[in-house]
């Protein structure tokens, strides 16, 4: 079995694909619309050791998504994690006549959160901002997951990432930031950081969004399209 073949599978079955990306693909459990099916297409994915080092410890902390479970397949190099679905933006409650503010306010919390992480900007400069958004920032769990990223991050920044590309082994295993305002979603209007790593071989990599779009113009060979 390979990740392709099982997101088609998966489709087959009646679940919706909601979204697609370098590594992975989300696709709405016909079951239950709060939930979701993650299929990943390396088991390499920085997003697997997001899981381990973070999300799982941290399952009560409202800032994290919630994974009900994780199948891993090194031999054919791909994932399903069940897990809720979450939203790309908040529901307009902080100004119901311009989408455009929600929109804005997301942007900029997700700048403040990889400012804060890289250390561009203090705690306290963080906190004199978002302390007037309770609904969508509890200040202490989120500082606890930001700080928890920092810890386990590999490369900050493109120097960084320079240097173990030019330095290291198993580059496959080095993660770094990629903390944009398409990689937090929300619970309701709770941020939640989704997957604030890519790998630093990232440009390296078969898109799974590729594939998705038009893999018989995708320029990988890829061993995931065996036998369909």
């Amino acid at each position: 079995m390979t990740a392709y073949r099982v997101l088609k599978n998966t489709e087959k079955a009646g679940n919706v694909l909601i979204g697609a990306g370098c590594y992975a693909a989300v696709l709405e459990n016909r079951s239950n619309p709060e939930k979701a099916i993650k299929i990943g297409n390396t088991s390499e994915d920085a997003w697997l050791e997001y899981y381990e080092r973070i999300v799982k410890p941290l399952q009560g902390n409202p800032h994290v998504p919630r994974v009900d479970k994780l199948y891993i397949d090194h031999e054919n190099d791909y994932y399903v994690a069940n897990i809720e679905r979450l939203q790309p933006e908040m529901y307009d409650i902080f100004d119901d006549y311009d989408g455009d503010f929600n929109h804005c306010l997301k942007e900029e919390l997700a700048d403040d959160i990889n400012q804060y992480i890289k250390g561009e900007i203090l705690w306290k400069e963080f906190c004199e901002v978002w302390d007037q958004y309770p609904d969508i920032v509890d200040l202490p769990a989120l500082g606890q997951v930001m700080d928890a990223i920092l810890s386990a991050t590999d490369a900050l920044t493109t120097e960084d990432e320079s240097d173990i590309i030019d330095n290291e082994h198993n580059l496959e295993r080095y993660n770094k930031l990629d903390l944009h305002s398409g990689n937090i979603m929300f619970r309701n209007n709770t941020v939640v950081i989704n997957d604030p790593w890519c790998g630093v071989l990232v440009d390296e990599h078969p898109s799974m969004e590729c594939y998705i779009d038009d893999p018989d113009k995708c320029n990988y060979e890829f061993n995931w399209m065996e036998g369909v």
